[in-house]
């Protein structure tokens, strides 16, 4: 079955759909920008990209679908932990992304989630409240 006509099905009925203030979003594993359209949509795409945080927060998860192996879900996924610095990090992301034109399109939203994950990794420590002034004394 083409992925059109899958996403014909699917569009309007799914336990994954979200409408809100008029809007449509989505909470599909798969979707890299949350936005309800065939270009986002994880489910019937058989080219998939996904970003996610890696175990214990450290680092970034690339999951990148192989278009072959569509019908066997066990051997459909790689998996690429990465750990190094945001710019290793992103490039690898644009690497994975666009090469033999693998997704092109997703390359930037899949940027912008890993830029996002990693900064919540690297959250500093709240500052104290109050502003401490030291009083000289006479």
């Amino acid at each position: 079955m083409s992925s059109e006509l899958q996403w014909q099905i699917v569009r309007n009925t799914n336990c994954f759909l979200l409408k809100r203030n008029g809007t449509t979003f989505t909470s599909e594993p798969y979707n890299l920008t949350g936005r309800s359209s065939f270009k986002n949509c994880g489910m019937v795409n058989k080219r998939v990209v996904a970003v996610d945080a890696a175990p214990a927060n450290k680092g970034v998860v690339l999951r990148v679908a192989k278009a072959r192996a569509v019908n066997r879900p066990a051997k459909r996924f790689n998996n690429i932990v990465m750990r190094k610095n945001n710019r290793r990090i992103i490039r690898s992301i644009r690497k994975n992304t666009t090469r033999q034109n693998y997704r092109t399109d997703l390359t930037e939203a899949a940027v912008r989630r890993a830029c996002a994950i990693v900064r919540s990794q690297n959250a500093k420590a709240p500052s104290s409240t109050g502003s401490k002034r030291r009083h000289k004394k006479n």
